[in-house]
């Protein structure tokens, strides 16, 4: 595939009839190339271009989801920013035109406004007041997500249909998508022969045990974004989410799968007392919007760590042989996190938010 330059997405965007008074690369994007647009009349747009990840070139096929399995595509994004502004009423962006070129095909979308929750917990100087009250906003809109259901689980497609179909235990769902994952730590020698057989077997009986709690009618199979970070929504000045665009692999999945995302990459922004309290917060605003799911039981605490074990597992393939300077041992430092869940049945949520924060910069500690 083609790497997609600005100049590239100017040609082809100007040939659409697009009028561009500035183009800049975003950086950030794994599945796509995207670029910051200026319109000629001022106002502000997203182009995105779909691009292979870098970490998994040679592995799976081009535009395959590495965390769920499904087929990506600029459709099937352009059906999920439809579904959550139009059914779910929630700020998701515009979409101005879905183009196809020889080169490759790409979205025009509205640039949502404000700022990433990143950048607004650095602008509140890391203030926990301030990272507390945007969680309680946060909560409240996904109890709104979790209120549009689904009969079976599985990727939400371009054409609102599941794929796979028919799948009505989540146990089902998730050791298909375990096994891509061991296959890839398998080929990029990231699990030793001894290690890929511990973790299968670990698997298999996790999934096994919590079939009953997995099942359709206990766990009821709802819209589910999975993969909430601070850099991939925006909030306004006060801290109000205004914005959900990074929604590409989204899912019908029960409930935990958010929770687990929440936890592995927001309420551990800090250290372990604010995590407390932002989870806390966030519960506050989901069930005051009417949210039906919150862990309660220790099955419940027990089926989130699982389902975060999972990702660790898939982070772990991913970062392996990751070498740009920063991540170079984030690979055999997630691996450890795996194996020390495996033998205690806990995510230490802190220490993995420690590792991210060598990325992302900002303090263990609020400021005040």
């Amino acid at each position: 595939m083609t790497k997609i330059t600005a100049q590239i997405a100017l040609q082809l965007l100007s040939k659409e009839g697009y009028s561009i008074k500035k183009i800049t690369e975003i950086p950030e994007g794994s599945n796509h190339y995207v670029f910051d647009i200026i319109l000629s009349g001022g106002k502000s747009a997203i182009c995105k271009f779909s691009k292979k990840r870098y970490t998994e070139q040679g592995l799976i096929a081009e535009n395959t989801d590495s965390l769920f399995g499904g087929k990506l595509s600029l459709e099937r994004e352009v059906f999920l920013y439809t579904l959550v502004k139009d059914a779910v009423q929630l700020p998701a962006p515009k979409v101005y035109g879905i183009h196809k070129s020889q080169i490759g095909n790409f979205i025009l979308v509205e640039k949502m406004p404000g700022q990433s929750h990143k950048e607004y917990i650095a602008q509140k100087n890391f203030a926990a007041k301030d990272f507390l009250a945007s969680l309680k906003a946060l909560g409240r809109d996904i109890a709104k997500v979790h209120r549009t259901k689904f009969s079976s689980f599985g990727n939400i497609m371009a054409d609102g249909n599941i794929e796979p179909s028919g799948i009505l235990n989540f146990s089902d769902r998730f050791l298909s998508i375990m096994e891509m994952r061991i296959n890839l730590a398998e080929r990029k020698g990231a699990l030793t022969g001894r290690e890929l057989e511990k973790v299968k077997t670990f698997f298999i009986k996790k999934f096994k045990d919590y079939r009953t709690i997995l099942d359709i009618n206990n766990s009821p199979s709802v819209l589910v974004f999975t993969d909430m970070h601070s850099d991939n929504f925006f909030v306004d000045d006060y801290g109000i989410p205004c914005g959900y665009f990074d929604l590409e692999s989204c899912q019908a999945a029960p409930a935990a799968l958010e929770f687990y995302g929440l936890r592995f990459f927001i309420f551990n922004y800090f250290n372990q007392e604010i995590y407390e309290q932002a989870e806390e917060a966030f519960l506050e605003g989901y069930t005051i919007n009417g949210g039906h799911y919150f862990p309660k039981t220790s099955s419940d605490h027990e089926v989130i760590d699982l389902l975060s074990a999972c990702r660790l597992l898939e982070l772990t393939e991913s970062y392996w042989g990751y070498i740009d300077g920063l991540r170079d041992t984030w690979g055999q430092r997630i691996k450890t996190l795996l194996f020390d869940y495996m033998a205690s049945g806990k995510i230490d949520y802190i220490a993995l938010g420690d590792i991210f924060r060598e990325r992302d910069g900002q303090p263990r500690n609020p400021i005040n």
